[in-house]
């Protein structure tokens, strides 16, 4: 696994590439397929309920920092490592626990 240093660093060669004002449909909609979002409805429509579903991953995000990952239980991590896209099955909470907290680093402790 790559260190989260390692990966901000690369992501910022794709940040023109891969936003969603430049994505065309399919991968609109296999987007919506992987963040669990209905993908029917025009290009403008998937972009808006993508948006949301990132802002709203955003302000989870923040409420995890300020009320500490160590408060959450064992579904409530799990829950949230399968909004994120990440392995939500088959762990234990201190695997669990450490992938989010990587995901943090990198969604929210960038700097």
């Amino acid at each position: 696994m790559m260190p989260p240093d390692v990966i901000i660093k690369y992501s910022n060669y794709f940040h023109d590439e891969l936003t969603l004002d430049n994505m065309p449909r399919m991968q609109l909609i296999n987007m919506c397929k992987y963040m669990a979002i209905p993908p029917y409805g025009s290009n403008n429509l998937l972009r808006f309920q993508l948006r949301h579903r990132i802002r709203t991953l955003k302000e989870d995000d923040q409420r995890i920092l300020w009320e500490g990952i160590e408060s959450l239980t064992k579904m409530e991590l799990r829950e949230a490592c399968r909004e994120r896209g990440m392995r939500s099955t088959g762990l234990s909470k201190d695997s669990y626990r450490r992938a989010l907290q990587q995901w943090l680093d990198l969604s929210v402790n960038k700097n």
